[in-house]
């Protein structure tokens, strides 16, 4: 019998469930148990409760996967009509900035504060 280091393929497949290990893992706990599969000792566990972590770990996992969708603009759910429209065009401008628009975004989406509308004859798509 010979004693030596482990193939490159061994260590490839190590590294490659290690890594997925880390990716998918919650908790301390769960990533030593990933990473130590069908030894719970050496996470201070016995089988029976390295069982019921992640069994709780998948429900919780599932619980997520299941929430409904939250619109990227809900936290301006209680704004007026007119805010709304002004901090979603100040978006466009400033992300599109560069290739796309015209003027200073900034100082048009103070503008639309105090008017209550976009100032598309300062701030603009530019024509293509």
């Amino acid at each position: 019998m010979s004693l030596g280091c482990a193939s490159s393929s061994a260590t490839s497949t190590t590294l490659q469930r290690d890594a997925y290990a880390l990716a998918s893992c919650t908790d301390t706990v769960s990533c030593c148990l990933q990473r130590n599969p069908g030894v719970p000792e050496t996470c201070g566990l016995t089988a029976s409760e390295a069982a019921s972590h992640l069994a709780g770990v998948k429900m919780a996992m599932e619980a997520t996967d299941d929430a409904p969708a939250v619109p990227e603009d809900a936290h301006n759910a209680a704004l007026p009509e007119w805010k709304k429209n002004c901090i979603n065009t100040y978006v466009e401008c400033r992300d599109e900035k560069k290739p796309g628009w015209a003027g200073d975004c900034y100082a048009c989406f103070r503008n639309c504060e105090g008017q209550h509308e976009w100032p598309f004859a300062t701030c603009h798509p530019r024509r293509r």
